[in-house]
């Protein structure tokens, strides 16, 4: 979630400069949504979206609506529809409990990925088959380059016309094992460790079918 957030506000900035000609401040989103009846603070948004990712804290459940404020003002803003079960998803998925279960239950080095709800995804929808591939394959050959942290906004761009499977393309390639969250803020990079042959054999198939 919370790269999606910080994709979101930056989406968000570029359109409220367009409407109001004048540079977005958190200070004035804050005072923005707490007079629409959500007390928010701009600590509290440094604190949600601090630019070291290690660092920023992880919103509650209690503080969905508060949430769902945020991502209504800027998506408005952004010119973007807001989807609020998503987000209220994304919040439940997010929460530390939640990500141990996740983390729990990937599949370890050599097991099937056959009952991974990412897994079925990508066999079931050729369009994301075909970005997870190009994605993997281009993150590659940054590592072989010597370059292997990529921002997630590369690989938006990579994506292109695409972009909206982002977080599913990072999901499915999360789960292999094949990249990881680096420690440098918004980036993902490959399992550290791990040599470029065993990353070029685990991802041999993708979405079942040889690279």
């Amino acid at each position: 979630m919370y790269d999606e957030l910080r994709a979101l506000e930056g989406k968000a900035k570029v359109g409220f400069r367009k409407r109001n000609g004048r540079a977005y401040s958190r200070r004035e989103f804050a005072r923005i949504v707490a007079g629409r009846g959500n007390p928010s603070s701009t600590s509290t948004i440094d604190g949600w979206l601090h630019a070291d990712w290690g660092t920023a804290k992880t919103p509650s459940p209690a503080s969905s609506e508060l949430l769902i404020a945020w991502v209504q003002l800027w998506s408005k803003w952004a010119g973007e529809s807001c989807d609020e079960g998503r987000w209220r998803t994304l919040l439940d998925e997010a929460q530390p409990s939640r990500s141990r279960q996740v983390r729990a239950k990937e599949p370890t080095s050599g097991n099937s990925n056959s009952d991974n709800p990412n897994e079925k995804a990508c066999e079931d929808d050729p369009r994301l088959q075909q970005a997870v591939r190009k994605v993997f394959r281009l993150l590659h050959s940054c590592t072989q380059r010597g370059a292997p942290q990529v921002d997630d906004g590369l690989i938006r761009d990579w994506l292109g016309e695409d972009s909206d499977l982002l977080a599913q393309v990072i999901g499915f390639l999360s789960t292999r094992q094949l990249i990881t969250r680096s420690t440098k803020p918004i980036c993902l990079t490959f399992v550290p460790g791990v040599p470029n042959f065993e990353l070029t054999k685990k991802g041999r198939t993708l979405g079942g079918d040889p690279l």
